[in-house]
Order: structure tokens, then C-alpha cells, then sequence
């Protein structure tokens, strides 16, 4: 399988868990529903009616995503405005017209994202506009403040495995595919549940567990399905 590798990074990103409300969190990874979005901005896909979910899901496209920098988080207090009914009407009361919500962001994230689509056509684009440097909308990690760099890496090919031996795994691995975990010091473990699938209507299909080093180490396991390079470079896709 042809897979495109780049690197994407930001001051921040924000990914907000759908359990959160009134403070919002982030995951640390980026998830492959929000993958989605950052590819259809780079080759220029409709966002209008959800359009980009059309042609960029769960059946099309295929990401690993690996940690590159330690996860840090930190808390901002964004301030929001009442713009209900398409118009800005003051808040009569002492705290004033705005309100206050403290948000998760991740703090210099970046990750090396391998990807993969089926449709020859928009996979030619992306990497065409990937090795270029170039994107049709701006591309931003969650949030469209958070406003994000993109930078080739390689276009490589990987081939399929599945000897069921403990190798060394340098992307986050979905729980459904692990068979077991070589813990080993030095390392920090994270699992997060990570929304995977989405309709072209905005809902989620399906949520998996997948495991991570905050540090971005990669992790030794036994998994059913990993994808390996001429450089032994070792991979699992998350949808």
C-alpha cells in the first residue's frame, strides 16, 4: 500500500471531548473524525452541508497517527459572546456582556501522520499538495484558531502483517487490534477513547480505546494487523 507521511504542527490544537461541557477537554491525539476535516482543507474539499464526509470516512481513508512531541495541556479562559438570533445584544448584568469558559489545549503539539485513500484522484492531490506545501483552506488542529503547519515526509510503501510477534509500533494502536503490551520503564502509557467513524451528517459511528506514549516513544506489542516498511518502520491504522 502507497501511504503519504507528513508532519503537522501548531502552538496549539484542540480537540474536545464529547463529554465535556461547561470546560471543555482536549484529546491528545488527533482524532480520525477531525483527520477528515484537516485532509479535505488541504486538497480543498466543501465543507457546506458536510460535503468533504462524503468522499473522506472511515471506508476511504486510512491514518496511523505517532506522537512526535510530549503531550502538554494547559487551560485558557476564552471569552465567549451571546450572538443568538444573528445579532450581539450586552449582558445587563455586572459580568458583562461576555462569558468566561476555561478550554484544554494542547501546547505544541505535532505529529507524523501516515495516510492512505482509496480514490487515486484525491490521493494524487494530497500529495501533490503536501510535497508542494500548499492547501486550499487553511488547515488548523481542531479549532480554526489553532491554525496549523504542514510538512512532507515521504511517500513510502507498507505491506501488510500479521505474524502475531512483538514488534515495536511507532503510532497509536486501537485497543480492538492489541493482543498484548510489552510495559516497559521510562514510558508513559495513555488511553484515550477516540471518536473513529462518522456519517456525512456529523455523527458518530463508532468510538476504540487506543493507546499512546505521552512521550511519543513508540510502544512494543503484539497486535492482529500492523503495516511495515522497507525501513522498519511499523504502523497501525486507527480506522
Amino acid at each position: 500500500m502507497d501511504v503519504l507521511v507528513f508532519d503537522i504542527h501548531a502552538d496549539f490544537a484542540h480537540f474536545r471531548k464529547i463529554y465535556s461541557t461547561s470546560s471543555p477537554l482536549t484529546y491528545s491525539v488527533i482524532p480520525p473524525t477531525s483527520f477528515y476535516g484537516i485532509v479535505g482543507a488541504i486538497i480543498g474539499l466543501e465543507k457546506e452541508e458536510n460535503q468533504y464526509l462524503r468522499l473522506l470516512n472511515q471506508h476511504t481513508l486510512k491514518v496511523a497517527i505517532q506522537v512526535l512531541q510530549p503531550v502538554k495541556k494547559i487551560r485558557i479562559g476564552l471569552n465567549h459572546v451571546n450572538t443568538k438570533g444573528n445579532v450581539w445584544v450586552p449582558k445587563q448584568r455586572r459580568e458583562g456582556a461576555r462569558t468566561q469558559i476555561r478550554t484544554e489545549f494542547l501546547r505544541f503539539p505535532k505529529f507524523r501522520c501516515y495516510v492512505h485513500i482509496d480514490d487515486s484522484a484525491l490521493f494524487s492531490r494530497l500529495v501533490e499538495y503536501v510535497q508542494n506545501h500548499q492547501n486550499v483552506y487553511t488547515v488548523s488542529l481542531g479549532l480554526s484558531e489553532c491554525i496549523a503547519n504542514v510538512e512532507f515526509v515521504a511517500f513510502q510503501s507498507f505491506e501488510q502483517k500479521n505474524d502475531r510477534e512483538t514488534v515495536s509500533i511507532a503510532t497509536a494502536i486501537p485497543e480492538r487490534l492489541l493482543r498484548k503490551l510489552e510495559i516497559e520503564p521510562g514510558k508513559e502509557y495513555l488511553k484515550e477513547r477516540l471518536p473513529i467513524a462518522m456519517n456525512d451528517e456529523r455523527v458518530v459511528l463508532h468510538y476504540d480505546e487506543v493507546l499512546f506514549d505521552a512521550s511519543g516513544q513508540s510502544l512494543k506489542a503484539v497486535v492482529d494487523l500492523y503495516w511495515a516498511n522497507e525501513n522498519g518502520i511499523n504502523i497501525v491504522f486507527l480506522n
